[in-house]
């Protein structure tokens, strides 16, 4: 068992950058753009029966070779998943959700990146409210999901937003959804999240949404790619 397939769950016009990114960087995937029914789970499981990465639309991947769980892995869990909050297992910055009012914890999961084994799952949930709690979960290698999250853009410092954006350079799945969708980044956001990757993908887009995507893209390769990536090179990256 093999995991080679991808479901783009549609939840906003952001999927031709998903689209785009598959067949640039992994075209020997197949893929399908899916509606959203109900729950992600329930909408993963009715549009597969075999082990399959689900990302919700707007998520830019470059899956390689070695970068997703083995198969024999896999095939032990119903699902593989992330957690929501970048830093809430970080000893430096998991305070800092609670300061500024976010109940996001260390067990809060985030459904936008998943692996399903539907082998595993012997009914289709309604929701996704409370099923987690009820199957076998793996836990995603970080850099499987280097996503937005809302203490970058708030409180953290800068060190710690330049240090995460380095990791997005060993990143596989590169998941900005909410900055494309708003258009607009500030500094840390820049630093932290390699938005230029989406420059090469915007065939496709509507208007609106190229128009917005396009902007934080640019404004980011401008300012903070070349930091960014430069000393992703030349310093060692945590863990």
């Amino acid at each position: 068992m093999s995991c080679r397939k991808i479901l783009i769950i549609k939840r906003n016009n952001l999927e031709m950058l998903t689209v785009n990114s598959i067949r640039k960087n992994m075209p020997d995937w197949d893929y399908e753009v899916v509606p959203f029914n109900k729950g992600y789970i329930r909408t993963a499981l009715e549009n597969t029966d075999e082990l399959t990465l689900c990302v919700r639309s707007g998520i830019i991947l470059n899956v390689q070779e070695g970068d997703m769980p083995g198969a024999e892995l896999l095939g032990d869990y119903h699902i593989a998943i992330s957690r929501d909050g970048v830093f809430t297992d970080n000893k430096r910055n998991k305070h800092i959700y609670g300061l500024i009012g976010n109940k996001l914890n260390k067990n809060t999961i985030d459904l936008s990146v998943f692996i399903i084994n539907p082998s595993r799952w012997d009914t289709i949930p309604d929701t996704d409210k409370g099923i987690l709690a009820k199957v076998r979960r793996l836990r995603m290698p970080r850099f499987m999901n280097h996503k937005c999250d809302p203490i970058v853009a708030k409180s953290i410092t800068g060190k710690s937003a330049i240090e995460y954006g380095m990791l997005s350079c060993q990143a596989s799945i590169h998941n900005y959804i909410s900055v494309f969708l708003d258009g607009r980044a500030n500094g840390n956001e820049m630093m932290a999240y390699a938005l230029e990757l989406a420059l090469p993908l915007l065939e496709g887009l509507p208007k609106n949404e190229r128009i917005k995507v396009e902007a934080v893209a640019s404004k980011t390769q401008k300012r903070m790619a070349k930091l960014r990536n430069g000393l992703a090179e030349c310093l060692p990256l945590e863990p």
